[in-house]
């Protein structure tokens, strides 16, 4: 059964060379084609992120016996087979094998094996070519499996999207080009897509609907609602559609059809101790397609451990550390399959909007999960997308993930962590966002009862009013400068003493201003990256998202600044008697919130 093609570069997906192969000699290769031409002693080696194979967990994962790498070329070549994985010095290489193979100008299709004593690591090939004039035209890994073995599978497709019709447009037509539509697909036929369009703004034209593709309007209720109509719409059809597995992935995002496809073959060969895997893809950036953001990840009570983050996987030693297997907790939903059957009317997502819905269904139902290089998606960083309204659900959403799972997250722990969120902003004079941090946590302490009877989309509309609003720089009532920019990016931390001295004096706001708006180079500051050092004794500072070109303004306030130490003490005082009483509350009602009862009347279905 093929496991995974050899894929090559490609315009609108990758063109990261080295993440495909590492040419040696004369070769000749460009973007608009799907093979590469040889010189004689030119080689190319396929030990990268999306050509080497993951055989260690191919070999635990699934029913494979063995593994081989089938070729289509013209001309006489040398292949190498090898096998490497990472060590404390660097990496290993064995070398399994070596054959000559092919004549010049023939075409023909050839099949090594890989024979190894062990499978740790990644099974790779080197080809070099032996003739004038050599094409690599393509090829697969191969996996010897009988018949017997290979389950049916058909995978649903679950997008939630809000005004995002260019991605979504996009990738539906890659996966009805490359497999729905596509007669040499082996997935043709078993896979099918459900949108929910949050924003209502999808034409049906612009996806092309038919009967595997299916979309409706929903109530505005966030990722988690919008994942949730998805599941909802799929498990109706699970029967009468022979659905067995629920992809969900976000609509702002590059996929790679060939990472579905590998999914599906995982799927389908699953040992029977494993069949409620989860599937994980990695994020990459979207502007360095080849820096790794997460694969895999921990919650640790709010405490967010991103495994393997910042990995250049151009390099063959991070694409090995990338085959460990770590402890995790839960895949978000960027990309994430798992069995429909997880899926029932009492087993539903959390209506929390946005921060945290696949965590805790991670948390809830996650045994396993399969992670390789390959399986992934390209996605904006979370720092190119800033956004005042997080402030609200990064700690509610936090209590209510640990109160549910029972984490054991301390008031004193809860208080500290708090302090030194609100903190932060008041330094960055961003008080709007200290009062978002503080209101999601006394909502959190108004209950589960009071929870349940918001609407979603009004609620998250009030929260939006009470944040900043980025703005054109052009519209901003002071003047943007990309040196200032630039210089406050890359000012240095201050020193011990000076560090003494603005930790006494809240780093500078108990001081005069010694920088006035109007001097001849304002001040700039990242809205994700700003430092304490950008803001010290600033009078008014512009917040610059780099993403968008757009910002908003802050000013020091000291009468701001005491009515929020004031306000936290009193959620300080609060918490007391509140946290406690309102985590078991959580804890031993949280089911009602994952009820298909709950979400009918939440979606107004």
């Amino acid at each position: 059964m093929k496991l995974q093609s050899i894929q090559l570069p490609r315009t609108g997906i990758c063109t990261e060379e080295k993440m495909y192969f590492r040419r040696g000699g004369a070769i000749d290769f460009t973007w608009d084609k799907d093979y590469i031409v040889m010189f004689h002693d030119s080689t190319i080696l396929f030990d990268t992120y999306f050509n080497g194979c993951s055989a260690e967990k191919w070999f635990k994962y699934t029913k494979i016996k063995k593994i081989s790498i089938n070729l289509h070329v013209r001309g006489k070549f040398r292949i190498t087979l090898m096998r490497k994985e990472k060590s404390l010095d660097g990496s290993i290489t064995k070398f399994l094998s070596e054959q000559t193979f092919g004549e010049p100008d023939v075409e023909g299709e050839y099949s090594f094996p890989f024979e190894s004593e062990s499978n740790s690591g990644m099974f790779c090939f080197q080809i070099l070519c032996l003739s004038d004039g050599g094409i690599f035209y393509d090829g697969f890994y191969d996996g010897e499996v009988s018949d017997n073995d290979i389950s049916y599978v058909k995978i649903a497709l679950d997008i939630c999207t809000f005004k995002r019709e260019i991605f979504v447009k996009k990738n539906i037509q890659a996966l009805n080009r490359h497999i729905m539509c596509n007669e040499a697909s082996p997935m043709m036929g078993h896979l099918e897509i459900f949108i929910s369009d949050n924003a209502g703004t999808l034409k049906d034209e612009e996806v092309i609907l038919n009967d595997k593709i299916h979309m409706v309007k929903n109530k505005n209720t966030g990722g988690a609602g919008g994942f949730t109509r998805g599941m909802i719409e799929a498990s109706k059809l699970k029967k009468s559609h022979n659905l067995t597995h629920i992809l969900v992935m976000d609509d702002d995002v590059i996929i790679n059809p060939d990472s579905i496809y590998r999914t599906f073959v995982i799927l389908s060969l699953l040992k029977e101790e494993y069949k409620d895997s989860f599937i994980g893809g990695a994020m990459l950036r979207l502007d360095k397609q080849y820096i790794q953001t997460e694969n895999g990840a921990r919650w640790n009570k709010g405490y967010l451990i991103s495994h393997k983050s910042g990995l250049n996987l151009l390099d063959v030693d991070a694409c090995l550390y990338n085959e460990f297997e770590e402890k995790t907790e839960f895949n978000a939903w960027w990309y994430c399959a798992f069995p429909i059957d997880v899926i029932t009317d009492t087993n539903l997502p959390l209506p929390i909007f946005i921060r945290g819905d696949d965590v805790e269904y991670g948390l809830r139902n996650l045994k396993h999960l399969i992670l390789m290089n390959g399986i992934c998606v390209w996605h904006e960083p979370f720092e190119n997308k800033y956004s005042s309204s997080m402030y609200y659900y990064i700690f509610r959403n936090r209590l209510i993930d640990n109160s549910i799972h029972k984490m054991n997250y301390k008031r004193k722990d809860f208080v500290r962590d708090l302090r030194r969120q609100v903190k932060a902003e008041i330094i960055y004079y961003r008080y709007k966002n200290a009062d978002l941090l503080i209101n999601g946590v006394n909502d959190f302490f108004n209950g589960i009862d009071w929870f349940m009877q918001q609407d979603g989309q009004e609620l998250h509309q009030r929260v939006m009013q009470k944040g900043y609003k980025l703005q054109d720089i052009n519209d901003l009532p002071m003047p943007f400068s990309y040196p200032a920019y630039e210089q406050s990016c890359r000012t240095p931390e201050p020193t011990r003493r000076q560090r003494l001295i603005r930790k006494l004096t809240y780093n500078g706001i108990l001081l005069p201003s010694v920088k006035k708006d109007d001097d001849e180079m304002p001040v700039v500051a990242p809205t994700f990256t700003a430092r304490p050092v950008n803001f010290y004794r600033v009078d008014k500072v512009l917040n610059y998202d780099y993403c968008s070109r757009r910002g908003f303004i802050t000013q020091k306030s000291l009468k701001e600044t005491m009515r929020l130490l004031y306000k936290m003490k009193k959620i300080s005082i609060k918490s007391r008697y509140k946290y406690k009483r309102t985590v078991k509350q959580y804890e031993q009602r949280g089911k009602e919130l994952m009820s298909i009862e709950f979400w009918t009347k939440y979606l107004d279905l």
